[in-house]
């Protein structure tokens, strides 16, 4: 075997690697487009709308779609990058949301109020305090994260924070997201201080959220590792500036991550040697993203990563009607990292049902419907009927006659009387169960006016259950004494 189907061979066992080497080879080829490219970047942005424009009417006219559909694929009036295909909606990101509130009012309540002394806030309150003393030393760790030096230093931030905060909270919560929020914050300022004393050889002192922020880009970098981000590129040259019309490029999340790292850490070592003399605190967004992917590993964060992303693979392929083999692959790679993940077994159950009824189809169909019956009993509901009118079979007793009651509440009579009439016929059926779902059954049909079925159930159930406490209403209801 040669030495690069060797090396292909493990990358197709260990898929991650894989992942992560092409992230890194597109981060590589970026930066050297850059600087091959750089003596034509005039020349490119005034070019550029009018071979984007051309491209759009090429394509039009090959592949039949109107301009406009096209347009709006590739075109976006956001000004700053963000996550795309963003599936985790549920909730809202309110740490995230918070710490952008309280940024701003500090900085339009306090630091820009007349009858507040700034003075007395950057000699306190920035780390370290140009006036260090026992009492603000301590503190101002934490409250340089909420100052900032100027309006494009907070919303800079800011917007910073809003792409990032928002995707990492609603996958960790709010507890762990404020508590690294801040350890990152911290590590990042202690980064800046020490940095900048050794080669600088005096204190530092720094201000802004950029560092926490950074900290937070590194759990994303390792949460979110697999998620796709839009970079706006102006198409517009100048006029961009009224009308803020960018080129979505897609980029791999890890690619913009690794990109940023790079440019800190060039502009860090350009800042200790003396050829950058920007305040910008490069050290202090090291520190933070460091620190944030270190404290993320040490958490575990990577494994929710692999599932989700194998998630989102075999839901797409699943969904598209192609591929199933690797949906398939992928979606089993989920379900070993989370053995109760609802959504991959859903779509596992479709894929092993989708030409031909299997055993292994079923048992996906029915655990996903144990799960999510815990917690969304309507989506419960939709699911089994699914599994229904394709297994026609019930689930387990219990869950079952949970199902029927789950209908019967939503006034689909219907299924209610299916599922206890599957309970009351099934010799599988616990007797207190079946005793219950028999007497049920006969109600329910009489309730959708099915009386001769109703019957049939009464009569059943005297005979099967001669000393249930229900045999008087159910010989009332059979007009016997």
């Amino acid at each position: 075997m040669s030495g690069f189907e060797s090396i292909s061979n493990y990358f197709k066992r260990h898929e991650e690697q894989a992942f992560i080497v092409k992230a890194s080879l597109t981060i590589f080829l970026i930066i050297w487009l850059r600087e091959f490219l750089s003596g034509f970047i005039g020349l490119f942005i005034l070019l550029f709308p009018v071979f984007f424009l051309l491209y759009i009417r090429l394509k039009a006219a090959s592949s039949g779609e109107s301009a406009t559909d096209l347009l709006k694929q590739h075109i976006t009036f956001m000004p700053f990058m963000y996550a795309e295909g963003e599936r985790k909606k549920e909730g809202i990101a309110w740490a995230t949301y918070s710490i952008i509130l309280v940024n701003i009012v500090i900085f339009y309540g306090i630091e820009l109020n007349p009858l507040i002394d700034t003075e007395f806030l950057f000699n306190n309150f920035m780390f370290i305090p140009e006036k260090p003393v026992l009492w603000n030393t301590p503190i101002s760790a934490f409250t340089a994260i909420f100052l900032h030096g100027s309006d494009f230093h907070l919303w800079g931030n800011m917007i910073f924070l809003w792409v990032v905060g928002t995707v990492v909270e609603r996958r960790i919560g709010w507890q762990k997201f404020l508590l690294l929020y801040f350890i990152t914050g911290l590590l990042a300022g202690l980064a800046y201080i020490t940095i900048h004393y050794i080669f600088m050889g005096e204190v530092g002192h720094a201000l802004g959220a950029s560092g926490a922020i950074a900290g937070i880009m590194g759990i994303f970098a390792v949460r979110c590792y697999f998620k796709s981000m839009v970079f706006p590129l102006p198409i517009l040259g100048i006029f961009s500036l009224i009308l803020p019309v960018s080129l979505k490029v897609r980029l791999n999340s890890l690619v913009i991550m690794g990109l940023f790292f790079l440019l800190d850490l060039s502009g860090g070592i350009g800042q200790i040697s003396g050829e950058n003399f920007s305040n910008i605190g490069h050290w202090a967004h090291i520190g933070g993203m460091v620190g944030g992917m270190t404290l993320a590993g040490f958490m575990g964060l990577g494994k929710g990563a692999i599932e989700e992303r194998h998630l989102e693979i075999g839901i797409n392929a699943s969904n598209e009607g192609i591929g199933l083999g690797e949906a398939e692959h992928s979606l089993r790679i989920a379900l070993e990292k989370n053995p109760n993940n609802s959504e991959a077994l859903l779509h596992l159950a479709r894929i092993k049902s989708k030409f031909t009824l299997t055993d292994e189809g079923r048992d996906f169909y029915q655990k996903a419907i144990q799960i999510v019956a815990a917690s969304k009993p309507q989506e419960a509901a939709a699911l089994y009927r699914e599994y229904y009118s394709k297994y026609l079979k019930g689930v387990e007793p219990m869950l079952q006659y949970r199902l029927a009651g789950i209908f019967y509440k939503s006034k689909d009579l219907d299924m209610a009387s299916r599922c206890l009439e599957i309970l009351a016929n099934s010799a599988n059926t616990p007797p207190e169960i079946r005793e219950r779902s028999m007497f049920q059954c006969a109600m329910v049909l009489e309730e959708m006016g099915l009386n001769e079925a109703a019957k049939g159930f009464y009569s059943h159930f005297l005979e099967a259950f001669p000393q249930s406490s229900a045999v008087p209403k159910a010989k009332a209801k059979l007009g016997k004494a």
